[in-house]
């Protein structure tokens, strides 16, 4: 029996985060605008509630160590029974956030049993078997939804076969059917710009962060790019974008470009790519596009480059078209570690080189570490800081290796028995220390993270005592009380042991 689907409501849901160290922040959410601009172009009606942001001030607590940062359920509920949508759908990326996703699930549910749920992001690709558990939700869109969900919506509306679907999930006679992903959109400029229009915009511009601290008000992220040929055994984000690498024209992302600087006066962009320079030429077709328009538009690399991609030219036509910082993805500062446990792409001694070349010419560089991968002993954790410290980076963003569902590391997790009996998907945020393996348990690692901290926090102040002290009074005038909280919570509880 057919069913019409004329008004949609999509949610980014509430976020759990630790209470002392709040790890989330709101960033626009162009996954959902996508989908809002192909929807409307289908001529059905969107809504778009980020509840993070609309909800950033609110915060309840669920344990001793956790809060949860979002509108409240209540209110929710509110705007489901207020806009009276046919279908409810959810972008939910995290493991850990899957309860509040599915939370909103069971409110549309308790409000309509007609309403028609959805649930899309990394975890619902990862895990649809454990999703779909939940009978208040109807389906699963796998990967990249943009053509899933318009021909899901044309299946429900009897205007399709159900065999044109394509990364579908569902229940069928109680047993979970999966339809896998097989085609993804190789024309990428034929996707309509992201629907900025449905997103509060206003009330994102001015966050101080936003995916890392950003330098201007009004900022955006931009999305050039989908697909990853690297097999990082950490990374998941293939189970979305696929492994092929697949980009839009330059003239296409020049063109939404000039659009966002008209229709939202942005002055700083992040390309939430990927791997934005994957292809060498392609990228400095864009950049030199910049600046030959002259767009003066400022911008960085939150999730870091395919550092093997760079050279020195392609880095100053980054600079020249308004880079400000690049983020390094080099991982680990030891080359054994890299070719045969996290199986990345990269040679340390071709990068370093360039590292230098950026910050010569006035870049601001930070670099991706991650340690605790299993197979990685201490000595080769150390490698990476060491290497951190001879390139003067002494903030690296370090992450404690995360075995997220979609990963190998996390098949190799389970199979090896590394991730402990009590061991629940709730023990998956950063810094959470879930893994123990023959080299060291969780708290051994615990002990070397807080010594690597300490170490590049004195090595800092050792070789470059007048600008830390500059940096560190700033900080204290502008927060006094946070800082002093910092600084007396870094010095009680690192270890000293590698400090000299």
């Amino acid at each position: 029996m057919s069913r019409s689907v004329k008004r949609v409501l999509l949610f980014i849901p509430p976020a759990y985060t630790l209470k002392k160290r709040i790890d989330i922040n709101p960033l626009p959410p162009l996954g959902l605008a996508y989908l809002g601009a192909i929807l409307e172009n289908n001529g059905i009606e969107v809504k778009i509630v980020d509840c993070l942001l609309e909800g950033w001030g609110n915060k309840a607590e669920i344990t001793d160590d956790i809060i949860r940062i979002g509108l409240s359920f209540e209110h929710i509920e509110n705007i489901i029974k207020d806009y009276t949508p046919d279908l409810v759908g959810v972008n939910n990326l995290f493991t850990k956030q899957r309860e509040n996703a599915h939370r909103i699930y069971r409110i549309a549910k308790s409000i309509n049993t007609g309403i028609i749920t959805v649930a899309g992001g990394a975890h619902p690709t990862a895990m649809p078997e454990l999703v779909l558990t939940d009978e208040n939700l109807d389906y699963v869109v796998l990967g990249e939804g943009e053509q899933a969900l318009i021909d899901l919506i044309k299946v429900i509306e009897g205007k399709k076969e159900q065999s044109m679907l394509n990364g579908v999930c569902y229940r069928e006679n109680g047993n979970v059917k999966i339809i896998p992903k097989t085609r993804l959109i190789e024309d990428l400029d034929s996707i309509p710009f992201p629907a900025r229009y449905l997103l509060n915009m206003e009330k994102y511009f001015g966050l101080k962060s936003s995916h890392g601290e950003r330098r201007y008000n009004r900022f955006s992220p931009i999305i050039t790019s989908r697909g990853c040929p690297a097999k990082c055994t950490f990374c998941s984000a293939y189970k979305v974008w696929g492994r092929k690498f697949r980009y839009r024209s330059p003239e296409n992302v020049l063109a939404e470009m000039r659009h966002i600087k008209e229709k939202h006066s942005i002055e700083e962009i992040m390309f939430e790519d990927d791997n934005v320079t994957i292809n060498p030429k392609r990228a400095e077709k864009i950049f030199d596009m910049m600046i030959k328009e002259k767009l003066d538009l400022k911008w960085d690399t939150p999730n870091g480059v395919a550092a093997w991609t760079l050279s020195e030219n392609l880095i100053g036509k980054m600079k020249e078209s308004g880079c400000y910082k690049i983020n390094f993805a080099l991982e680990s500062g030891n080359q054994y570690v890299l070719d045969n446990i996290i199986k990345k792409p990269l040679n340390i001694k071709k990068v370093i080189p360039l590292i230098k070349y950026a910050k010569d010419i006035g870049l601001e560089v930070g670099i991706f570490l991650v340690i605790g991968m299993p197979g990685e002993t201490e000595e080769q954790i150390w490698d990476s800081i060491y290497l951190a410290e001879d390139l003067g980076i002494y903030n690296p963003h370090i992450s404690i290796a995360t075995p997220y569902p979609g990963s190998e590391l996390y098949d190799i997790c389970k199979e090896k028995g590394y991730l402990g009996k009590d061991f629940s998907l709730d023990d998956l945020y950063i810094r959470s220390f879930p893994i123990s393996t023959e080299n060291w348990n969780a708290e051994n690692l615990r002990k070397i993270f807080s010594a690597v901290q300490k170490y590049l926090f004195f090595s800092d102040i050792k070789k470059h005592p007048i600008p830390f002290l500059k940096r560190f009074t700033s900080k204290l005038l502008q927060e006094p009380l946070c800082t002093s909280k910092k600084i007396f919570k870094f010095l009680i509880t690192r270890d000293w042991s590698k400090i000299g």
